[in-house]
C-alpha cells in the first residue's frame, strides 16, 4: 500500500501463530453452536454458516493460506453452495461443534463436529498456511477437499489417510536455551531468524524484537543468551495478552485511510515510526481482520458459470462420491468376512477356543462379555452364551449385512452411471473458447505435423489436428473404434447405453462382441458394405481386446481376459420361459466364439477415415498400416493418478481434457510415449 508512512515495518500478507490462536479462541467463545451451511465463494474461498444458542447465525469467512474471520450472519452469498459447500452440507449439516484446536500453535485450524453416539467426530480442518486448504476427515480418511494436493509425505484427496501437516515445536514454548541454540546457528540477522527458523513470519518476529528491546537487523549470533531469554519473556507476554475473547486492533493510514495493521494486541512494532498514525481499538480480533484483508484483497465478483463449469462441478461431485461409495462397500464386506471367518474358525478349532472361554470366564466371573483368542487374533464374545450359538450369531450377523451391502452395490452403479452421462454430455459439449487459445500453432500436430488434402499416403503421419470437415455417425455413440482392417466397433458405458448400443445399431449381418465377465460393455462390429471387403480374424481380436480393456478386468488390475463374438441374428432380449433380463443384458443363442488371453493394453493415436485423421483409444494392433501413428501407449494404472495423467497428455496433444477422458478406460491408467508410427 502507497498510503504508508517512509520506514513501515513489514506488510502483514496472511495471518500468524497468534492471528489463528485469536481467532479459535474466538470460536470456543461462541457457545453451542452447530454448523448449518457452507459456500464456495470466487477467488477460491469459502463461507461457513453456524447457528449458535441464543446469537442466532455468525459465518466464519476463510481464504485458505491467507486469513480467516467471524463476524455475524450477512445477506450476501452465492446462489449455489458449490460443489466443496455440497459435500460439507451432506456430511455436517445440523452437527454440533464439539471443540476447536490448533495443533502445534501452527497457522491451521481443526473444528470437531458430531452428532450423539459418533465415537469418531467429523473434522473440518482449514489450513491458513502455503497456498491453504479446506478438508473434511470423517473415520480417519479425507471425505471432502477444496485443492487436491501431493507432497512426497502427504496425500490430500479424497479417500485418503488424512495427514496433518509436518509437526515442528510451537515456538511460544520454547525455552531461553532452545533459542539461544537457534541464534547461535543462524549467519543472518534476528528478523531474519526469527521469521524463518521459529516459523513466525516478518509482522510478528518484528514485533517480538520490538517488545525484546533488540534491534531486528542486529546478527543473530550477538548476545544469544541474553537475546533469547529477552525474547521468551516478550514472546510469553505477548501471549497473555491474546484473551479469551481477544480484541481487535487496527491501524489506518489516517481516518478512513487505507489499513496499515491489524492484530489481537496492542502493537508496538510501529513505535519507532515517524509519523505512524494511531492504532484503534475494536470490541473483536475479527473485526479487525475483515476490515485489513478484506480492503487489501477483496473477494472477486463472481460470474456465471459455464455449462461445462456445471458439469465440471458435477463431475468432481460424483468422483468424490463414487470413492465414499466404494469405500462403504469395501467396508461392509470387510466386516461379513471378519464376521464368517471368526465363526469358521471357532467351528473349526472348537476345543481350543472353547478352553480359552472357560478360562476368560473365571479370570473374570462378573463380565457378560471375555476376549478371546480365535486363531491368531483376539474376538469379544459373550461370556456365558454356548459357544456354537456365539459362531450362529456371528454368520446371521454377516447375513443380515447383505441388503445393506447390495443397498451400497446399487449406489454406488448409479452413481458409476450417471458419471458416465456426464462424461458423455461434457464429451459432446462445444468448447466456448474453441480457437481461441491453441498450445500449438493452427494445423500443426504432434511433431510438426502439417495437414494436408484427404487422408495421408503411404508412409505420411497422419494429421490429427486438421480441421475436420464432417463428422461420422458413430461418433455419437458413447465409446467407438476403428479397427486395422477399416472396420467400424461401437459400445456403450454402462447397463443404459449398453441396451441403446444393441437396440439402436445391432442388424442381423453385425458381429456382437462383450468379455466374458460382468461389469463389461456389449459391443457391436458394423458390418462393412459390399465391396468393402468381410471382417477378418484381426479385427475381432483387435475389438476383442478393446471391449476387454473398457471392462471392470482393467480397473481390477488383470494382466490379460478372454471375449466372445457371436452373430447378430444370435441376440436377444428373449430368455427362457419366466427367466428375467435385466437393464445391460442380452441372451445368447447358440455358440460363442472365444477369443482367449487377450492383453489389457491399449494405445492413443491417429487413423485416417474417409478422408478425415481420428483420434482414437484403441488395442495397438489398429493402428497397423499406411498413415496410422501410435502416439501413446495406455495401460492400467494408479487410479489416484489418473487426473494428473490426463492433464499430461491433454496438453501435450492439445485437446481438453473432456473430450480426452471420452476415449479413455474406465479407472486408473499411466502411459508411456510411443516412437513407432
Amino acid at each position: 500500500m502507497t498510503d504508508a508512512p517512509p520506514g513501515a515495518p513489514a506488510t502483514k500478507e496472511g495471518f500468524s501463530a497468534l492471528d489463528t490462536l485469536a481467532l479459535v479462541r474466538e470460536l470456543r467463545a461462541l457457545g453451542r453452536a452447530w454448523f448449518e451451511k457452507a459456500y464456495e465463494l470466487p477467488g477460491e474461498r469459502v463461507l461457513l454458516t453456524l447457528r449458535v444458542q441464543g446469537q442466532g447465525k455468525w459465518e466464519l469467512f476463510i481464504a485458505p493460506g491467507k486469513f480467516a474471520f467471524l463476524r455475524p450472519s450477512t445477506a450476501e452469498r452465492p446462489d449455489e453452495p458449490g460443489q466443496l459447500g455440497m459435500e460439507l452440507r451432506r456430511q455436517l449439516m445440523g452437527a454440533p461443534l464439539l471443540s476447536v484446536n490448533q495443533p502445534e500453535g501452527e497457522r491451521y485450524l481443526e473444528l470437531l463436529f458430531g452428532r450423539g453416539g459418533e465415537e469418531d467426530p467429523a473434522i473440518l480442518a482449514i489450513e491458513l498456511f502455503g497456498q491453504g486448504n479446506v478438508l473434511s476427515v470423517r473415520r480417519g480418511r479425507i471425505t471432502a477437499i477444496l485443492h487436491v494436493r501431493t507432497w512426497a509425505g502427504r496425500r490430500l484427496r479424497p479417500g485418503e489417510p488424512y495427514v496433518r501437516p509436518p509437526p515442528r515445536k510451537d515456538p511460544f514454548q520454547l525455552a531461553p536455551g532452545e533459542v539461544m541454540g537457534v541464534l547461535s546457528r543462524s549467519k543472518s540477522d534476528r528478523v531474519s531468524t526469527l521469521a524463518a527458523r521459529l516459523g513466525l513470519g516478518g509482522p510478528l518476529s518484528e514485533e517480538i524484537l520490538s517488545r525484546a528491546g533488540l534491534d531486528p537487523r542486529a546478527p543473530s549470533e550477538q548476545d544469544p543468551e541474553p537475546s533469547s531469554e529477552a525474547l521468551v519473556r516478550a514472546m510469553s507476554q505477548l501471549l497473555l495478552e491474546v484473551a479469551e475473547v481477544p480484541k481487535g486492533y487496527l491501524r489506518r493510514a489516517e481516518a478512513g485511510g487505507a489499513p496499515l495493521d491489524a492484530t489481537p494486541y496492542p502493537s508496538r512494532r510501529w513505535a519507532s515510526i515517524a509519523g505512524a498514525p494511531p492504532e484503534s481499538e475494536l470490541p473483536r480480533f475479527s473485526e479487525a481482520a475483515a476490515a485489513y484483508f478484506l480492503e487489501r484483497s477483496p473477494t472477486p465478483v463472481a460470474t456465471g458459470p459455464t455449462f461445462q463449469d456445471r458439469k465440471r462441478e458435477e463431475r468432481s461431485m460424483l468422483l468424490r462420491l463414487q470413492t465414499q461409495q466404494r469405500t462403504a462397500v469395501e467396508e461392509i464386506m470387510a466386516r461379513m468376512q471378519e464376521e464368517q471367518s471368526v465363526a469358521r474358525e471357532i467351528l473349526t478349532h472348537y476345543e481350543e477356543v472353547q478352553g480359552a472361554l472357560e478360562a476368560a470366564r473365571s479370570a473374570t466371573p462378573d463380565e457378560p462379555e471375555v476376549q478371546v483368542e480365535v486363531g491368531d487374533r483376539k474376538v469379544p464374545l459373550p461370556a456365558w452364551r454356548p459357544l456354537r450359538e456365539s459362531a450362529q450369531a456371528l454368520f446371521d450377523q454377516a447375513k443380515r449385512r447383505l441388503p445393506k451391502l447390495e443397498g451400497a452395490r446399487r449406489a454406488l452403479a448409479q452413481t458409476e452411471e450417471r458419471l458416465s452421462l456426464v462424461d458423455q454430455e461434457l464429451a459432446a459439449a462445444p468448447r466456448p473458447d474453441a480457437g481461441a487459445r491453441r498450445p500449438r500453432p493452427e494445423g500443426q500436430g504432434p511433431e510438426g505435423a502439417v495437414p494436408g488434402e484427404g487422408a495421408a499416403a503411404e508412409g505420411e503421419l497422419v494429421p490429427w489436428r486438421a480441421p475436420r470437415r464432417k463428422h461420422f455417425w458413430f461418433e455419437k455413440a458413447p465409446r467407438w473404434m476403428v479397427s486395422s482392417e477399416g472396420h467400424v466397433a461401437i459400445a456403450g458405458r454402462d447397463a443404459k447405453s449398453n441396451d441403446a448400443v444393441v437396440k439402436r445399431y445391432l442388424r442381423e449381418r453385425d458381429v456382437y462382441l462383450h468379455a466374458d465377465l460382468q461389469g463389461a460393455p456389449s459391443v457391436v462390429i458394423k458390418r462393412p458394405a459390399p465391396g468393402q471387403g468381410e471382417i477378418g480374424a484381426g479385427t475381432l481380436r483387435e475389438v476383442a481386446q478393446w471391449a476387454t480393456s473398457c471392462s471392470k478386468a482393467w480397473r481390477a488390475g488383470l494382466a490379460s481376459a478372454d471375449a466372445f463374438w457371436v452373430e447378430g441374428e444370435q441376440v436377444s432380449k428373449a430368455g427362457a420361459s419366466g427367466e428375467f433380463v435385466a437393464r445391460g443384458s442380452w441372451v445368447i443363442h447358440g455358440t460363442k466364439h472365444f477369443e482367449r488371453d487377450l492383453p489389457l493394453e491399449l494405445a492413443l493415436g491417429v487413423v485416417p477415415h474417409e478422408g478425415e485423421s481420428l483420434l482414437q483409444v484403441a488395442p495397438p494392433e489398429s493402428f497397423r498400416g499406411a498413415g496410422r501413428r501410435v502416439l501413446w501407449k495406455i495401460l492400467p494404472g494408479d487410479e489416484r493418478e489418473r487426473e494428473q495423467v490426463e492433464r499430461r497428455v491433454s496438453q501435450d496433444l492439445g485437446v481438453t481434457r473432456e473430450r480426452l477422458q471420452a476415449l479413455l478406460p474406465p479407472g486408473g491408467i499411466r502411459v508411456e510415449r510411443a516412437e513407432r508410427a
